[in-house]
């Protein structure tokens, strides 16, 4: 399959219609944009980081404060294993 989209002067893309029936996409979804050997995949982030997620990772470690730096990082860790799958 071929389809062209044009990149704006705010470097934004208008994703065709037939690649987000494809990709199964909704406004508001996130895209990965991969090299692999010189080629570019382009996929959806299937995988979604939400505050549950973070609580249930988190639940027994309650005894002190998180910071805003050690959420930020669990969040990265979390959507870093999400896409190795």
């Amino acid at each position: 399959m071929f389809i062209a989209a044009k990149i704006s002067s705010k470097r934004q893309i208008t994703v065709p219609l037939k690649v987000m029936i494809r990709l199964k996409l909704t406004p508001g979804d996130l895209l990965i944009f991969e090299d692999k050997d010189g080629r570019l995949e382009v996929k959806p982030r299937t995988e979604k980081f939400t505050i549950r997620d973070f609580v249930r990772k988190h639940r027994r470690t309650a005894t002190r404060r998180v910071t805003d730096e050690e959420i930020r990082r669990s969040r990265q860790k979390a959507w870093s294993e999400s896409d190795s799958k």
